[in-house]
Formats: C-alpha cells, structure tokens, sequence
C-alpha cells in the first residue's frame, strides 16, 4: 500500500500504449497500469515489470469495440443532416470499456481479479484508480503536441479592462452556460465584461453558435480577449482575441489574475473540455486517408514480419522512411529487435525516455510483426441476437500497423524542428537519429551486448564489424580532399569522415537536351495559342456569353474544337497535353562531377608561407563503409532564398562500382606542404597528419551562433562552428558543422584559450598529467575495461567521461596499442613510436579521438531508397521502397505493398550495401 500512488495533475499517466510495445486497452489482454510508477505494459511485458518494480496492484484496462445498429447509424446522420451539419466520421460502433484491479502474480494463475467499481478496496487504491482513469494519458498529450504552435503573447493583456460587474462564476462546469442561447458546450468566457458565450461555428457545422463573437461587436470590439471555460487548468488555458490585429490563439501571462476577478482560482480548475489543439489533431488524424484511392491501387497489400506499416502522425513520414529503411538492415534488427527482452530487462525507470528501448520497441514491431493487434479482432458486420442489422466495424488500421508516437518523442526531445509537427527533411532526419544512436551506444555499450561482442571478436582475432562496433560506424565513409597550389605545386592531403555522399545533379550533363527543349517550346506555343484563341473567340461570341468563353478555354487547354453560337468562329488547338520531358542525368556523371577537379580560389598555402593563392582540389575515397547512404541533391537556392526542387530524373543503378574513386594518398616524388606529412596506413582507423601550429582562435560571434542554434544545431556545436571557420558566414559554418556531427567533442564548451595556449606536459614532473578521477575509471571500469584502459583513455580525453567511453569503443580494434600510445605519450616517449594502429586523429590533443571506419571493397548493391513528392523540403510526402528477398516494397506510411516499378530514377537517398569482404 505504501508504494500505491495516486496521481496529480503534474504526473505522467502513461494508460494507452504499453511502453515496451504496441499493445493498448484494446488488445488481447488488455492493458496493466502499474499503480505505482503509472506505466502501463501489455500482456507479453506486465510479469517482467512486476519483476523489475516489485508493484503488485496494477488497473487491468480492457475496451472492446460492439458494432451498432445500422438503423442508429443512419438516424444519427440524418438528425444531423437536418440540422444543416456535415457529420464526418460518423460513429459506427461503441467502446465498451472494462477495468479491474489485479493483485500480480509471477504465475498469471495466481493473480487475482476484481472488477471494477468495488467499494470495498482501501480509500488510497480507489483515489489512484480513480486518477488514473481521470487524467489525460501522456501518449494522447504527445499526439496534440505535433499540431501545437507557439503562440504569441497578447498585447492586450497586461492593461487589459475589467468590468466590475459584481459576478462571480461558478467553479462547477455543470452551472456554466451560454448567457445569450443557453447551450452548454463550447463555452468562452470574455476576460473583460465576465459574458459567457458560445464559440463560432465550424465549416462543417460543429462548434457553437458565435455568440462570443456577437458580444465582442456588440460591446464596440473593446474587450478582445476570451478564455474556454472547460481548458483552465493550473498550467493553461485556451485564450483567444477577437483584435482584428490578432484574431488568433493567444497567451495570457496574467491569466490567473485574470480569472480570479471573476471569482475562479486556476489552480483548483481542471479540464473538461478538449482544447483547440486537440480538436485541430482529431480533424487531422480523423480522416480515412488510407481508403483514398490512389495511383498504383492495383498493387498488392502485404502485411506481417518485415511488413508492418508506420502510421503517420501528421507530418512523420520522413521519420517513417528512415525507421523502415535503418530496420532494414540485419544488424540493426539484431541489435535492437532480437535483443528486446535484455534491452527490455535493464531500461530506466522511465522507458520513455530511453532510446534503445524506444528503438528495440519500434524494431519488435517492424522486424517481428507485432502490433499489440490481430485480425481475429476485426469484426465485419452481423445480424445481434434481436435480428438488427449492425454496421460493419472499421477496417483496423492497427493490425497492420502501429502508431511511433513515443519514439518520434523521444527521438526529438530537445530538437526545435523533430520535436514540432513540421515537414522535415529525411536526409538531416537520418543524420540527427545516427548521431542520438551513437551517444546512446557509447554511453551503453556493455547493456546493447557491444562492449562484450567486441571483447569476444578481440580474442578470437576477428576483425572489427558492423555488429560490434556503434551503428554509425557502418555508414562512416572517409573522403580524401587533395589540394595542389597553383603556384609552388605543392600539395596537402586532408581526410573528412562522413556519414553519407552527396552527390550534385549537373543539369548540362543530360542526355536528353534536344528532347527536353522541344518539349518546353511546344508547352510555350500551346500557352500562347490557348491564350489567343481563346481571347479570339471570347470577342466574337456574344456579349457576356461566359458560358462559350470558359468552353473555349477548357478546350483550348484539351485540344477540343469549339464552334460559336452564330459567329462561325472555330477555335482548334493542334495536341493535346502530353507527358512531361524531364530532364534525363546519368549517375555517373554526378559521380563525375563529384570526383571532378575544381578550383579553390582562396587557398593558404604553406609551401608561400601562407600567403592565400588558388588550388586545384579533388575529392577520392579513403575508405568505403559496409552501407553507402547516397543523397541527390535534388535541390537549390532560389532567388528569394527559398530551396526549391529540380524536376530532373537521376535513375541509380542497381549495381555501384566505386572502387576507380578510391584514394591513394601521396605518391612518390609529390612536393608535400610542409606542414603536411603522408599519413599512415591503419587497418580499420583514420590516420591523422600532424596538427600545425595553431594561429590565436577568435571569438565566436554571437550573432552567427544566434543563427546556427535557429537552425536546431546545439549552442556549443555553434560556437565551435563559428570558430572555426572565424566567423566567415552562416554557410562556411553550416558546412563545417555537417562535416563534423560525430566528433566526439562537438557538443562540448568550447576549451579555455588560456589552457589550449598551454604546453602539454610530458615527463614525471609537477606539469605531468593529473591522476584520472577514480568515480570515472570505475564507471568505465564497469563497462568491461580494465582500470588502466579507463585511465588511459580519460587522459586522452581530458578527463571528460562521455568522450572517454566514445574513444574505447571507437579503440576496440586497436584498444592495447591506443593505450600504449597514451601511456607512452604521457611518460615522455615520442608519438611517433606508438603502432600505426593506434594513431590519433587530428584534435587528439584536445580529447578527440578518430571514429573507427569498416574498410572494404567499393562495390555495391542497392538494397533500398527514399522519395520525396513536392516541390520543397518543408511540404509534400516521403515513400519508402525496399528490396526484401529479391523483390521490391513500397512502404508508405501505414500502406505497406508489393511494388512492380520502383521509381528509382526520383529517389532522394539511396542506400546501397556493400559487396564482398
């Protein structure tokens, strides 16, 4: 009884999803809400939450859906049809719902069941159930949150008028009504003069009936500001203003002064009515957009293991194309989907926050099929034992698919653009949910079985993997930049890590010119054509016959022929519309154009004492990563500064050959810069030129990380950006910041000038390194390192825990020579004697540490790509097609089919999986 906790408003209920899967009130089983921590788990999970929690009380939720009578169905419709409303989604079945209270059991035989409502349970359990039952679920106050907007602080607010009219109002909703008509529902209540109205009518007839608005005219438009009764809570409330210059959902900061002239005290209020941002989410989710009809209808639906659809959750599929496209791939399935139970096993107190378990949640559901629904759940229609003709229930969406909505949560906490209900792009999607992969992975290591995979392919010899190192490590390509000057001939070699390649679509390059021009000439004379004729044919109809002269135009536009009335006129327009030419670009030569030489016009060359001249730059592989993610850059800069798509078609190729790309580094008798060395050679990790000396580091401008953070990029990573590119721009900094998203220090402060200015201290004496804090060794320690891996590696990393775990696991190849290198560097010896395996990445000084890289051949195969439908990033649809056993699906949102053409000449990312060793 003394962990039986009874919820307040500020508690998160989590009563309609269970947190390790999919299953709700309305599955098998139902649902179990632990009355302690007030999570609910599905049948499959609520023994091991027992176990883990020891709770023994749990509030069996059980909602069944009973199919109505047609007759009612109809009734309702028609009632509503005569008031003049347009019902949309008429109910067609009611939800019986059910609850009990179970005291668990290991053995689910010897749980025991009381039904609901029973006066006889303690005063502490019914008050918990009680709340339970009465406060909103945070799953279904995540689902309103996508379609929330900030809203702007009224201006009216703080010299706001009140009348004193003497009235108080009842705090009891059951005495609130519409002071003009009566009614009951939707009620404002005006700030200012204490009327109670109702609110304006909705195009499709719900709402109310205006009288708000009404009193708001009537009064002279003097007192803008209304609150809804049945939204007030201590936290918020939903406050409108009828100002002309607002006219919009508003903020009220004084809403509690507000409200206690009135005589109500926002903080015994609770709500009781939906908000505006719940009734705007139930119109969008509302609509059957899966039984539209579509191009493409005839393909055949498929369901099950592989096969589960991803519910759109108002502009989520470009998170749904990743997930589909990431839990592809074998080892992110074993990673997180067969692995559930132990990720399962050892999550946090709060699962929701958690993203192995978000991600092994979401990977149950697509790899194993599980929806937490079956199809013996769907019911069709029936005759009930009185002889009524029901209505057949719904087509249940939920058993072929299931709704992320807690992983989009987790996944976008914190992040100004993923956390909002906005478009987004799939590319920078993909790279915000590989780097939250690799901190989680880093820092958890030992708990996703990486620490003792790679331990165990150590002592057998096994080289590195993609199933033993962090996930990022199988997308990680290394670029080799080579740079010749001008002048000196001089060259200087430079590797950048990456996690995808963009590739630019050269226009000029394709092959079909001729075509495509025609095409566009053809399109101008039908314009102008139409637009003659019909204006021909309009001045000889006769006056005011808009009837001929639309027809003119419809046919103008269909290549009809039109007479008119009398006139003798005849309007004909030579074609039809026809099928749009677009332009056609081979792949290669946007591989060509990538390994294609430019010129660098503001180059510092050494080898002239840093005097700036130009360069000739090109651009090979240093290493191939076992999945190639490929962006087509289908898009640019217009002139009022907006992105806008290029119609061009860019056909990938099944098979990818790049190993003629691949970097061979410096060649015998090349004039190296001075500062510029040849790197070695090291199996698995980048090697790194020595650092040059570094000029005074300039002050990171406020104004250019103000931008940078707007853009959803963390303040630190900004900062860093700014300086280092010395404040040149928001663009030199963005391409600096994409170009460094996994380096391990990117998200902390920058470091003190005065302490980077210092010499690093070797020897034994007082300027040696300080002793590694011994919290942090045993907490790496922990992860399966010994002691002095733990400590070698927070000297390496400045003494920061986060970085240290970042380089072990990227050292797990090379882990005794690494630490030999650091010990050895410590002790005074040169870092030149350390194997080449253990060389340190550029910053290594600083704490960094190089991110391993799975070497391997060039070649491979595609195996799945995303597509964009729109004219620009921040609106349209993201489609999904992937190879599964030597066939091609299309996995869009929910709606999950065998495809027959994938369109693979208007993909947006490619993924392409290697070939070979």
């Amino acid at each position: 009884m003394r962990t039986v906790k009874v919820p307040a408003y500020h508690d998160k209920v989590y009563k309609d999803e269970c947190m390790f899967s999919y299953d709700s009130p309305e599955s098998p089983g139902g649902l179990y809400v632990n009355l302690s921590t007030l999570q609910g788990f599905g049948e499959a999970h609520v023994a091991g939450d027992h176990l883990r929690t020891g709770c023994g009380l749990y509030l069996q939720l059980r909602n069944t859906r009973v199919p109505l009578p047609k007759a009612e169905v109809e009734a309702a419709r028609a009632a509503a049809q005569a008031a003049g409303q347009l019902l949309l989604n008429a109910p067609t079945y009611r939800l019986d719902k059910a609850s009990a209270l179970v005291v668990m059991a290991a053995d689910p035989a010897q749980r025991v069941s009381i039904p609901l409502p029973c006066a006889d349970l303690p005063e502490r359990v019914l008050q918990s159930v009680d709340g339970v039952l009465r406060y909103e679920s945070v799953t279904a106050a995540a689902a309103v949150a996508v379609f929330e907007e900030p809203r702007a602080v009224s201006k009216y607010a703080a010299g706001l008028e009140q009348l004193d009219t003497g009235r108080k109002i009842s705090p009891n909703p059951a005495d609130w009504r519409c002071d003009e008509t009566g009614v009951k529902e939707n009620l404002w209540l005006n700030l200012s003069s204490g009327f109670i109205g109702s609110g304006r009518k909705n195009w499709d007839g719900s709402g109310g009936n205006g009288s708000a608005l009404r009193h708001f005219e009537a009064t002279g438009r003097k007192y803008p500001l209304v609150v809804k009764l049945g939204t007030i809570t201590p936290h918020s409330a939903d406050v409108y203003s009828y100002a002309p210059d607002e006219d919009d959902m508003v903020t009220d900061p004084l809403l509690a002064q507000h409200l206690a002239h009135w005589g109500i005290d926002i903080m015994k209020m609770e709500k009781t009515e939906k908000t505006m941002t719940e009734l705007q989410a139930d119109l969008n989710t509302g609509y059957e957009f899966s039984r539209i009809t579509e191009a493409g209808s005839e393909l055949v639906p498929m369901t099950g293991p592989g096969h589960t659809g991803l519910i759109n959750l108002g502009n989520s599929c470009y998170m749904n194309s990743v997930l589909q496209l990431l839990f592809s791939l074998p080892e992110v399935a074993a990673r997180y989907a067969a692995a559930a139970p132990r990720i399962f096993a050892s999550a946090p107190t709060d699962p929701a926050g958690d993203l192995p378990a978000q991600l092994a949640k979401v990977g149950v559901a697509l790899v194993d099929g599980r929806t937490g629904h079956t199809a013996a759940q769907e019911q069709t229609g029936a005759m009930d034992v009185d002889g009524a003709e029901l209505v057949p229930l719904p087509d249940d969406e939920r058993v072929r698919a299931v709704r992320p909505l807690s992983f989009k949560s987790c996944a976008g906490r914190g992040h100004a653009e993923f956390s909002s209900g906005r478009q987004q792009d799939a590319a920078e999607y993909f790279t915000h949910l590989l780097e939250l992969i690799s901190r989680a992975e880093h820092a958890q290591g030992e708990r996703l079985g990486l620490a003792g995979a790679a331990s165990s392919a150590a002592v057998s010899g096994a080289a590195p993997s993609a199933a033993t190192l962090p996930l990022p490590a199988a997308f990680r390509l290394t670029l080799e930049d080579r740079l010749q000057c001008s002048e000196s001939g001089a060259v200087s070699y430079r590797n950048t890590p990456s996690s995808l390649l963009m590739l630019q679509v050269p226009l000029e390059a394709a092959t079909n010119q001729e075509a495509v021009a025609e095409y566009r000439d053809r399109q101008a004379k039908r314009q102008r054509l139409k637009e003659q004729q019909a204006q021909a044919y309009i001045g000889a109809t006769p006056e005011g016959d808009a009837t001929a002269a639309a027809a003119a135009g419809g046919a103008a536009a269909t290549g009809d022929q039109v007479s008119g009335p009398g006139s003798g006129a005849v309007v004909v327009v030579a074609g039809a519309e026809e099928e749009a030419v677009l332009p056609r670009v081979p792949f290669d030569a946007c591989l060509q154009r990538f390994a294609g030489s430019e010129v660098v016009d503001d180059y510092s060359s050494a080898a002239l004492g840093g005097r700036r001249t130009a360069a000739t730059k090109r651009t090979r592989f240093a290493s191939f990563p076992p999945y190639l993610l490929v962006q087509i850059n289908r898009y640019f800069q217009d002139t009022d500064w907006t992105l806008k798509k290029m119609d061009v078609l860019v056909e990938a190729p099944d098979a990818l050959d790049l190993e003629p790309l691949r970097a061979a580094g410096p060649q015998p008798g090349e004039q190296l810069q001075p500062t510029d060395a040849p790197e070695p050679e090291a199996a698995g990790v980048q090697a790194a030129a020595p650092a040059p000396a570094q000029p005074e580091r300039p002050a990171p401008d406020p104004a250019l990380v103000s931008a940078l953070v707007d853009m959803g990029f963390g303040p630190n990573a900004c900062a860093r950006a700014a300086v280092a590119v010395a404040n040149a721009g928001a663009e030199a900094a963005m391409e600096w910041l994409l170009g460094h998203l996994e380096d391990a220090d990117i998200n902390d402060p920058l470091p003190d000038p005065a302490a980077a200015a210092a010499p690093a201290a070797v020897g034994g004496g007082a300027g040696s390194p300080a002793p590694a804090d011994p919290e942090k060794v045993a907490q790496l320690s922990s992860m399966g390192f010994s002691e002095t891996q733990a400590a070698a590696a927070l000297q390496a990393c400045s003494g920061s825990l986060e970085r240290a775990a970042d380089w072990l696991f990227n050292h797990m190849d090379d882990l005794d020579a690494a630490v030999a290198q650091v010990l050895s560097a410590s002790a005074g010896a040169p870092a030149a004697a350390a194997p080449s395996g253990g060389a340190a990445a550029p910053g290594a000084a600083a704490g960094g540490a190089a991110a391993a890289v799975l070497d391997g051949p060039g070649r491979f195969e595609l195996m799945g790509f995303i597509s964009h439908m729109g004219s620009n990033l921040a609106c349209g649809h993201y489609v999904a097609h992937i190879k599964k056993e030597g066939r091609w699906v299309i996995f869009n949102d929910e709606k999950v089919a065998a495809s027959g053409q994938p369109p693979r000449d208007l993909g947006y990312l490619y993924l392409y999986k290697r070939v070979g060793a």
